[in-house]
């Protein structure tokens, strides 16, 4: 079966309309929470009144931060360790009145209907104390009279940096050094599907309906969140309408959880709109990046050093992990003799990053790639002349990859076959020496990807096979099909088993 083209196991369901999503399975007689979000981007809230919106017909509930369990919790989807030091940070509450970036939440309403929910919303009166606001890492890293997080007084969630050989002696011994500094923006994933969830009780379990990458962490955190045993939870994941690292996070699933047990286990909808997806759930990170390389005569690397500022935005989420996987990138990509990389992922009053499609690595090879080309422009050589002169060559280590090597996969082959394919050096001749503001261009770039963040953070896998009585398998797995085929390719996988 393995390497058969066959057809995807949730094709016809997809394309005949009959595929069931989050929205379509909810209840018809759910009730509908929203929540209510802070209008200033740092402070707290001094006061909140909701007496006019708990008295407008068909509002069910209306909760505030005073009202929601005291537990902190994290919500990346990594798994739980047993370690302290493999622990994801738990920094953040069901709803909070320290207001840490425009959007925070800080009460939730629940009603008979969306309009009813809406309308409660505009009722809440709060008043704040605003603080200064910062939302740049650069500045936000030195600290502040409020800081973001109580325990982090700088505002650096995490910092890490490794060093091979001498940097500072190979800058001199080089025959010419480069400097530059990079930035990437933020990026939201605009899934088709926003996050959505409902949540109901059932026999004196919790069960949440939701679109999430990661059903069996969702379970664990909304146990962490309630102060419940993670037994007392069900997590349902039905088809997901994209999420690209979004939902790879636990978003409201645990609001949606405490809401259904105030309610008598009434089933609780909570859709997210287009709006709160950009300001409430995560982004791809912002980074800064300051390089130096030196470089001899003929176009070799000699030293290197990446300084990376990662805005993390205001909750710590995936956290360092993407700052560091760059990291990774900037050793393994090019050879050299002395290298250093030094990261610093930070707090500030932004929405928070998470994960996103590559985790950390197009930041990281946008920054790479941009200095690579314009060393070469410095040197007067071809851009991929001197990337042949610099890759790392078949298995390579270092000092902090052994045992595990490194392989370039045919990297080498690649260059030349795409060099051919989009005809570089006659390109090169023809665009050089334009003029005018309109020119043209041919570029090229690498980039390195490692699967997993090992050993960054913990990571486990595995599948379990069940073998029925009419001789059919069971496959279970931690793996969600979000489009890439993966309930496909597992059950080939297990057929050939």
């Amino acid at each position: 079966m393995i390497g058969k083209s066959i057809p995807r196991v949730d094709a016809y369901e997809k394309v005949t309309g009959r595929a069931q999503f989050t929205d379509d399975m909810a209840p018809k007689n759910c009730l509908v929470a929203k929540v209510y979000h802070a209008t200033i981007g740092n402070g707290i809230v001094t006061s909140i009144d909701t007496s006019e919106a708990e008295a407008l017909p068909g509002v069910v509930k209306v909760v505030t931060f005073k009202d929601v369990p005291e537990h902190c919790y994290p919500t990346p989807g990594h798994p739980w360790s047993v370690e302290l030091a493999h622990q994801d940070i738990a920094d953040r509450n069901l709803l909070t009145g320290r207001v840490r970036y425009y959007g925070d939440d800080i009460a939730a309403v629940v009603a008979e209907d969306e309009v009813t929910a809406a309308r409660a919303l505009k009722l809440i009166k709060v008043e704040y104390e605003e603080y200064p606001v910062e939302i740049h890492p650069r500045k936000s890293m030195y600290g502040s009279q409020h800081p973001i997080h109580l325990d982090k007084k700088d505002n650096v969630l995490a910092r890490s940096n490794f060093f091979i050989g001498n940097v500072e002696q190979g800058l001199k011994d080089s025959d010419m050094v480069i400097k530059r500094s990079y930035k990437t923006p933020i990026v939201q994933h605009c899934h088709i599907e926003n996050p959505i969830s409902y949540a109901y009780m059932e026999k004196g379990r919790i069960v949440v309906v939701t679109s999430t990458q990661i059903p069996h962490i969702v379970r664990r955190v909304i146990g962490q969140a309630l102060g419940i045993p993670w037994g007392k939870v069900r997590v349902i994941k039905p088809y997901i309408g994209g999420g690209f690292g979004n939902k790879q996070d636990v978003l409201y699933e645990p609001l949606n959880a405490f809401l259904t047990t105030l309610v008598g286990g009434r089933p609780v909808k909570l859709d997210v709109t287009r709006e709160e997806t950009f300001c409430n759930t995560r982004t791809r990170h912002s980074i800064e990046y300051d390089l130096t390389a030196g470089v001899d005569k003929s176009g070799h690397l000699i030293a290197k050093d990446m300084l990376a500022i990662s805005n993390q935005g205001a909750y710590a989420s995936h956290g360092h992990a993407i700052a560091a996987n760059g990291l990774t990138a900037w050793r393994l990509q090019y050879a050299c003799p002395n290298i250093k990389g030094e990261a610093y992922t930070v707090y500030t009053n932004c929405p928070t990053a998470g994960a996103m499609r590559a985790y950390g690595i197009p930041q990281a090879a946008f920054a790479i790639e941009c200095f690579m080309d314009d060393i070469a422009k410095e040197l007067n050589m071809d851009p991929l002349e001197f990337r042949r002169r610099n890759l790392i060559q078949g298995y390579y280590q270092d000092a902090y990859l052994k045992p595990i090597a490194a392989n370039t996969n045919g990297i080498f082959e690649c260059l030349e076959k795409g060099a051919a394919h989009i005809h570089w050096e006659e390109k090169r001749k023809a665009y050089a020496n334009q003029t005018g503001d309109i020119r043209r261009g041919v570029g090229m770039s690498l980039f390195s990807y490692k699967t997993g963040v090992w050993p960054i953070s913990l990571e486990i896998a595995g599948a379990r096979l069940v073998l029925n009585q009419d001789g059919s398998m069971q496959l279970s797995l931690g793996a969600t099909e979000i489009g890439q085929g993966a309930d496909t390719v597992f059950s080939q996988m297990a057929a050939e088993t």
